[in-house]
C-alpha cells in the first residue's frame, strides 16, 4: 500500500527531485554543527568549573547553569518574531557573534552574580541564533524535499550531541578548562565565517502589520506544541538523571546511553526524510510516538544492562521520527513569512517540556526515593501524548496545513 502511495506521489520519481545539498544548505548545516558542538562540549565541564572557581555549593551551581535554558526559553517567541521581521542573515550573524563572545566572558568574570547574568544572556543569544539557523536552512530547501532536508539538518545537532561532551571532557582532563573555552571560541569563529558566506534574499518590504499573537506564537500549531511538551517532559529526566538511575540499577558505562540515543536519532533521521516528503508524515510520527512509549516502559522496568541500553537506542530511533515530523508539521502550518515563528513555536514546546521534566523528575525522585518512578511517569505521559496525537494533533494537521 505504501509503495502504491509513493508511486502516485508527485515526488515519486527520483530524477524529478530538485537538489537538496545546495551551497547554502550545506554551509548552514556546517555552521549549525559548530554552534551546537561548542555548546555541548561545555556541558560536562561547566559544573566543575563553577564549583572550583567560585567555591559554591552544588545547588547554586545547578541554578547558575540552568539559567542558560531559561534564557533560551524566554527568547523563543521573540526570536521567531525577529527572524520573520528582520533580515535573517545579519540577525543570525550578530547573535552567533554575541554567543561566541560569551565564551570569553566565562573566564573573565570573577563574581558569581555576573556569571549568572552571562549564562542567561548566553541562552538568549543561543535561542535566537538557533531559530535563525533553522529558518535559513528551511528557506534553502525545495518544498518537495523539506522533510528530508529537515531530517538531515537535524543530524548536525545529533552529531554535536554525540561528540561534543566527550570532546570537552577529554580537553578538560588533558589541558584544563582554558583550552575548552579557547576551542569553543575558535570553532565559533569558523562558524561565523561560514555564516558570512551564506546567500539570502533581502527582506521584502511588507506593509506594516499590527502586533498580534501569531507574530510570536504559531496559533495554528497549538496541538503540535502541546504534544511536543509531553515529549520534552519525558526527555528532561534523561538529560539530568540517567547516570544516577544507572547507578541505582548497578549498571556501569552510562555514557554509552547518550551515544546510543544519538545513533538511533541519526539512523532514523537519515532513513525517513524522503518518506516524509512522499506523504508518510503522519504514519512516521505516529510510529515514533508509539515506539517511544515502549522505549520508556522498557527503561522504567529494566532489570539488566541489555534492556537499559536497548531502551536508549529505541528512544533515539523514536525521536529520529518525531523531531523532523513535528518540525515539518509546524512549518507546513505556517505561511512563508511565519517560518521563524513556526520554528520558535516548535522549539519552545521542547524547551518547556525539558524544563518541566527536570523539575518534576527531581521532585519525584526525592519523594519516592529513586528514579524508577520518574521514568514510569515519563512512559505514562508519553502514552497520553500518543493518544492525543492520533485523536487530535494528526487530524488538526491534515485539516489546517498550508504546504506539504
Amino acid at each position: 500500500m505504501m509503495d502504491a502511495m509513493a508511486e502516485n506521489s508527485p515526488h515519486g520519481a527520483a530524477n524529478a527531485l530538485p537538489p537538496l545539498w545546495t551551497r547554502n544548505f550545506t554551509i548552514c548545516a556546517a555552521a549549525n554543527f559548530l554552534l551546537f558542538f561548542s555548546f555541548y562540549q561545555l556541558l560536562p565541564i561547566l559544573p566543575i568549573y563553577v564549583l572550583e572557581k567560585f567555591r559554591t555549593d552544588e545547588a547554586t551551581a545547578g541554578l547558575v547553569i540552568s539559567l542558560y535554558t531559561i534564557g533560551a526559553l524566554a527568547c523563543r517567541p521573540f526570536a521567531g518574531f525577529l527572524v520573520d521581521t528582520l533580515d535573517r542573515k545579519p540577525l543570525y550573524f550578530r547573535t552567533f557573534l554575541a554567543f561566541t563572545l560569551c565564551f570569553a566572558g566565562y573566564r573573565a568574570l570573577g563574581l558569581l552574580p555576573l556569571l549568572a547574568a552571562l549564562r542567561f544572556a548566553h541562552g538568549l543569544f543561543f535561542g535566537i541564533a538557533s531559530t535563525a539557523s533553522n529558518t535559513v536552512a528551511i528557506d534553502s530547501l525545495p518544498a518537495s524535499r523539506r522533510g528530508e532536508g529537515i531530517g538531515y539538518f537535524g543530524v548536525s545537532v545529533n552529531l554535536a550531541f554525540a561528540t561534543g561532551p566527550m570532546t570537552g571532557m577529554f580537553l578538560h582532563e588533558a589541558f584544563g578548562d582554558a583550552v575548552v573555552f579557547a576551542v569553543a571560541i575558535a570553532l565559533c569563529a569558523v562558524g561565523l565565517l561560514l555564516v558570512k558566506c551564506l546567500k539570502t534574499r533581502p527582506r521584502e518590504k511588507n506593509p506594516h502589520r499590527p502586533l498580534s499573537l501569531d507574530r510570536f506564537f504559531l496559533v495554528r500549531a497549538v496541538p503540535q506544541f502541546a504534544n511536543f511538551i509531553f515529549v520534552g517532559f519525558a526527555y528532561g529526566p534523561v538529560t539530568n538523571y540517567i547516570a544516577l538511575y544507572a547507578r541505582e540499577l548497578g549498571i556501569g558505562g552510562a555514557g554509552w546511553f547518550y551515544a546510543l540515543i544519538a545513533a538511533g536519532l541519526i539512523l532514523n533521521r537519515i532513513a525517513t526524510g524522503r518518506l516524509i516528503d512522499r506523504g508518510y508524515l503522519i504514519h512516521l510520527v505516529g510510529a515514533g510516538m508509539t515506539l517511544i512509549v515502549v522505549a520508556y516502559a522498557l527503561l522504567a522496568f529494566c532489570a539488566s544492562p541489555a534492556v537499559f541500553f536497548l531502551s536508549a537506542f529505541l528512544v533515539g530511533a523514536s525521536l529520529g521520527l518525531i523531531f523532523p515530523g513535528y518540525q515539518t508539521m509546524c512549518v507546513n502550518l505556517a505561511r512563508h513569512d511565519q517560518r521563524g515563528t513556526a520554528n520558535s513555536t516548535y522549539l519552545s514546546g521542547w524547551d518547556i517540556g525539558i524544563g518541566l521534566g527536570i523539575l518534576a523528575g527531581g521532585a519525584m525522585a526525592g519523594r519516592f526515593g529513586g528514579y524508577r518512578p520518574v521514568f514510569l511517569a515519563c512512559a505514562v505521559s508519553l502514552l497520553v501524548a500518543d493518544v492525543l496525537f492520533f485523536a487530535v494533533t494528526s487530524r488538526h494537521y491534515l485539516r489546517k496545513k498550508l504546504e506539504g
